[in-house]
C-alpha cells in the first residue's frame, strides 16, 4: 500500500488534490452533490489506488472527470 501520488496535482476550488487519500477526502467532505455515476466512480478508484489495486493517475483521472462533470472545475 502506497501513498497513491497524483503525476500532476488536481486543482479544486482552491485547493491542491495531490494524491488519491485527499481526493478521497474532498469527495466525502467538500463535494457539491453525493451521488451518480462520475462520484461513485471517482470514489471507487481512489479507494482502490490507496489500497494499491490501482494506478493513482487512474483515480486522478477519474476524479478529475468527477470534478468537471460536478462544475467544481472549468471544463478544458
Amino acid at each position: 500500500m502506497g501513498q497513491a501520488t497524483f503525476s500532476s496535482p488536481v486543482e479544486v476550488n482552491g485547493l491542491t488534490i495531490r494524491d488519491a487519500d485527499e481526493a478521497a477526502s474532498y469527495l466525502a467532505d467538500y463535494w457539491p452533490a453525493r451521488g451518480g455515476k462520475a462520484y461513485d466512480l471517482a470514489k471507487a478508484a481512489c479507494t482502490e489506488a490507496i489500497a494499491g489495486h490501482r494506478d493513482p493517475d487512474e483515480a486522478r483521472a477519474a476524479f478529475l472527470f468527477a470534478a468537471k462533470e460536478a462544475g467544481v472545475i472549468a471544463l478544458d
